[in-house]
Formats: structure tokens, sequence, C-alpha cells
């Protein structure tokens, strides 16, 4: 039976080579029990990691298939005609420069459509609600950088983790996870 999987990890990890490692054990396994579909978000350098490692894993499975889900405030795939025109199209995945088509396809998250500037949270949960596996880097004492006012705060505060909210919500659905943090 075919299985879906999808990753979300902190902006920043520790030790590259060695979550690597644990990746690479970690999604070679998922493939020999059925997964053939890899989600993919676009904001941090964990997503990065798993996609360089998919993208590894392909030479030995070429069934297998990298997607790439957008929100509306990324370039996204909406037609045959328009996936023509992304071979100039770029957007950043975690401060590097990878093209739409390095991925076998993209989606539109619907449920991000039309959330505001948290659309990553609700493409998050999308990915989560299509997927039955949810790989992450997960450090349940992280906290993201402090940040200073915009137009509507008023004070320095301190922003949740998206992958935080992710996780919780993942464990709500009941979804299986495989936390790479905690297997340091």
């Amino acid at each position: 039976m075919a299985k879906t999987v999808c990753f979300f990890g902190h902006r920043t990890i520790a030790d590259t080579k060695q979550v690597k490692t644990r990746l690479t054990t970690t999604v070679s396994k998922l493939i020999s029990e059925g997964a053939d579909t890899f989600l993919f978000g676009s904001r941090s350098e964990f997503d990065s990691l798993c996609w360089e490692v998919v993208t590894e894993l392909q030479t030995q499975y070429p069934n297998i298939k990298r997607v790439c889900y957008v929100t509306p405030h990324e370039t996204a795939i909406t037609s045959n005609e328009q996936r023509l025109q992304l071979e100039q199209i770029y957007f950043t995945l975690a401060g590097s420069k990878v093209r739409f088509e390095e991925y076998e396809s993209a989606v539109n998250s619907q449920k991000s459509q039309n959330a505001a500037e948290n659309s990553y949270i609700m493409r998050n949960q999308d990915m989560v609600d299509n997927s039955d596996v949810c790989v992450f880097y997960y450090d349940k004492d992280y906290l993201p950088p402090r940040r200073k006012r915009t137009k509507n705060v008023v004070a320095d505060y301190q922003p949740k983790s998206g992958t935080a909210i992710t996780f919780t919500y993942a464990q709500r659905k009941k979804k299986i996870i495989k936390n790479l943090f905690e297997q340091q």
C-alpha cells in the first residue's frame, strides 16, 4: 500500500551530517514499507536536507515522487501551460534557490488560500492531512528568534514555532510521527 510522507523542522538544524544520516535511514525504511510520495514545504534547513536525501534516494528508487506544497505567497503551478513557464521561476527554500522542475509536482495548499500572514501554518496542516507519516526535526525547547515590532504589533514579541504548532496538529490527527531530534 502506497504511503505519503511529509517533512517539518526548525529553520536551522544542528549537526547536519548526523541528521542527514538518521534521515537517510528513516526515509529508506519508509520506502521499504511502501512510502512513494514525499511532501515538502519551503521554510527550513530541514526541508532542504529532506529534499536532498529524497532526491539522492530517487536513483535507487525511481518510483518515488517529490511534491512541493505552496502557499498563495509563493508561485504555484495551476495548469500544464504554466508548468512550461516555471523553468525560469524560482522560490526560496531555506536560503537556496530551488526550481519547481526539481519536483515531480506542486500543489496549491487549499487551506492556506484564505490565510493571511500565517499561511504556511495552514499549508503545513494541509500536508499533515494528506500524509500517512510525518517526519520532524522538532526540539520542544526551541524558540524562534524574537521579532521586532511591525505595523500590527506594537512591541517586540516571541513568535511561536511553526514546527511546534505543526507537531501538535499531527499528534491531534493521530499521524505516525518520526522525530529525528529525539534520536540524537
